[in-house]
């Protein structure tokens, strides 16, 4: 089976020690370990240098390249970057890097590029309880994931540290996927499966991706909450969540990607009205309806209104949002029941109306 990967950004990432060096003559690791935050990055990046090009023995061409907290760029790669990477250990929105990192790039086929990612203040914690000796190791592990990506996702379908940045979300109406119960993964959320699935394909074709069948998750012997985590974090990081205000932004194509970043640093959007009815979805659009899971989301947009609000789950693009008090939840129940039967099943994703209570900070559907 062959795969199309994501031909923009693909990473493989260690939250743990990644720099190694040799201690100084006469200088045990006792002392090493007292070396400051900045003195530890300068060393890390002295051995990432000297072996940049070990690093691409069989590995094809690989580069190295440090990228300083505050860090902005021009060149989308370089965009695309910091915002990956922002939201994947920050879970923040920003065009400017919020932490220092160590970068191996490989270039691959066409115009795909893989990143193994090393967070320095991470590899600080680490260095400053164990020493050196152990991220050497670390390095290369992750550096042989980062580099044998293509040989095909689902041939490693077993193997939790290759697939687990190929995670996704995916909200489904469970109904139409009750007779795989059993069969798949899934977060089930009222009369909604937040479905975990392996991204096989995200550019401008489209997306393509497969549930991960039960049996495969079991082999992993990782703690459910901690995989399912993991796949809403990589989700958000793919597709960034959006809120369009009018219908024109919404269906439009040509909306700039900061459009609609509700939930970015110094975002635009500082406040609702109380008659205002906003689309929530993804800089994707397909499966967008997602984005009302995503941490923080709900709370951002009750400080927004400045109370408690309805979510119609038109499809499983997108949600809709009105304010408490604006609409009797009855009159947005009706109007779903009609969305529902006219467009396709499989679009479908609830048949409730959904309620954040600002106070009690809880969702939950009503019963109608």
């Amino acid at each position: 089976m062959k795969i199309l990967y994501d031909r923009a950004l693909s990473s493989v990432d260690y939250h743990g020690s990644v720099s190694v060096c040799r201690c100084p003559a006469g200088k045990g690791d006792a002392m090493e370990n007292e070396l400051g935050y900045r003195e530890f990055c300068s060393q890390f990046d002295a051995f990432f240098r000297r072996n940049e090009k070990r690093f691409g023995e069989g590995n094809g061409k690989v580069r190295y390249h440090f990228y300083p907290k505050g860090f902005t760029a021009i060149q989308e790669k370089d965009v695309s970057f910091i915002r990956d990477t922002n939201v994947r250990y920050y879970q923040t929105e920003s065009d400017r890097l919020q932490g220092d990192f160590a970068v191996l790039e490989r270039e691959g086929q066409g115009q795909m590029r893989t990143y193994c990612r090393f967070s320095a203040e991470k590899m600080y914690e680490d260095y400053r309880r164990s020493g050196w000796e152990p991220v050497k190791k670390a390095v290369y592990e992750n550096l042989n994931y980062c580099c044998s990506e293509e040989i095909g996702i689902l041939d490693h379908l077993r193997d939790y540290e290759y697939v687990k940045n190929r995670l996704i979300i995916r909200p489904l109406f469970f109904d139409n996927i009750a007779r795989e119960e059993g069969r798949y993964v899934y977060r089930k959320f009222e009369d909604i499966a937040l479905v975990l699935c392996i991204l096989l394909r995200d550019d401008s074709e489209g997306i393509d991706s497969v549930k991960v069948p039960g049996d495969a998750f079991e082999s992993w012997r990782r703690p459910f909450d901690t995989v399912m985590d993991t796949a809403l974090l990589n989700t958000c990081s793919r597709a960034l969540p959006r809120m369009y205000i009018s219908p024109l932004e919404y269906v439009s194509r040509s909306c700039s990607y900061e459009k609609g970043a509700f939930m970015a640093l110094g975002s635009p959007v500082t406040g609702l009205g109380r008659l205002d009815i906003p689309a929530v979805t993804t800089t994707r659009r397909v499966n967008g309806a997602v984005a009302m899971f995503y941490p923080g989301v709900r709370e951002r947009i009750a400080e927004l209104y400045g109370d408690s609000y309805y979510v119609v789950f038109t499809s499983i693009h997108e949600a809709r949002l009105h304010c408490r008090g604006s609409v009797s939840p009855r009159m947005i129940l009706k109007s779903l029941k009609k969305i529902n039967r006219t467009f396709p099943g499989d679009e479908m994703l609830s048949e409730r109306v959904y309620y954040y209570d600002r106070e009690k900070e809880v969702f939950e559907a009503l019963m109608l």
